[in-house]
Formats: structure tokens, sequence, C-alpha cells
């Protein structure tokens, strides 16, 4: 009688956590690989690209579909050299469209070169939102250039 109480409470335990990860938040990882020995203003877009993005996808018009509750986080990577370093300084929301409402604020800042930032709850889904990652880039650990910019966007929907 044990055994079969046991199995019940198992059973009702593993199809609990079937759907918790069916309805849990994911993380996205977005790398930007750059080409750190020959990247320059104004024309950064010549010299970068996201991981995955695919042929004829302007960095402009990638985008990133996440829902609520989910995580990105953004990292950069040189395709260039394995002794240079590309630090993602900052998330800035572009426009008037109410983005700051995904992250819960219009700018999020790096720490260790990279950028984390969880979607709210208050996303007008479906919408297409205008974000300018900002980075720098280091050659041999000196800082190469000014700051860089793009500019993807991100896509919230229904979980």
């Amino acid at each position: 009688m044990k055994i079969k109480k046991l199995h019940g409470w198992l059973a009702i335990l593993c199809f609990s956590l079937f759907l918790a990860g069916l309805y849990g938040q994911e993380e996205h990882v977005i790398t930007l690989q750059v080409n750190t020995a020959e990247i320059q203003n104004p024309n950064v877009n010549d010299f970068c690209s996201f991981v995955g993005q695919e042929p004829g996808v302007s960095n402009e018009d990638y985008t990133i579909v996440a829902s609520v509750g989910d995580v990105v986080i953004w990292r950069g990577v040189s395709s260039s050299s394995p002794d240079d370093v590309v630090e993602i300084r900052a998330i800035n929301h572009q426009g008037d469209r109410g983005g700051r409402d995904i992250f819960g604020q219009n700018q999020l800042q790096g720490e260790n070169g990279q950028v984390v930032g969880t979607i709210q709850n208050t996303t007008e889904e479906g919408a297409d939102y205008k974000y300018q990652l900002q980075f720098w880039v280091y050659n041999n650990g000196t800082r190469r250039g000014g700051t860089y910019n793009i500019d993807p966007r991100i896509k919230v929907i229904g979980q």
C-alpha cells in the first residue's frame, strides 16, 4: 500500500516538474561576433554580426524573440583574435514605444563584459522594440577606437 502511494506522489511530482519546464523562463544568450582587428566607426555593421544571424539579415533587423520572464544575456567575442576582447557595455532602449517596460528600465548596464536583463510582465505582447547595444573592443589589452553601437530588435511573444 505504501508503495502505491509513493508511486502516485512521484507521478504527480514528475508531472508538475514537466509542466513547470514547459512554462518556465528561458535563457537567451545573444553572442555578438566582432572582427576586432578591423572594426571602425561609422561602418560598424560591416565588421560584426550575431551568432545564428541569417544571411541577408542586417544587424538592425536581427530580432531576438523572447517571452515574459525570459532572461536575455548579451556577450561579445572576437572573430579575429583570441587575445582580443569585446566588452558589451550597455543596452539602451531606442524610441518612444514604452520599451523601458521590457526590462523595467531604459538602460541596462554591463558587468564583466556582458549585459543581462529579464523581460518584465508589463511588456506589450508581440511588439518589436529597438535597442542600442553599446560595446568596446580591446586589441591585446588596449582599447580600440571609441564606443561602438548596433541596433538589434527584441520581440516579446506570449508564453
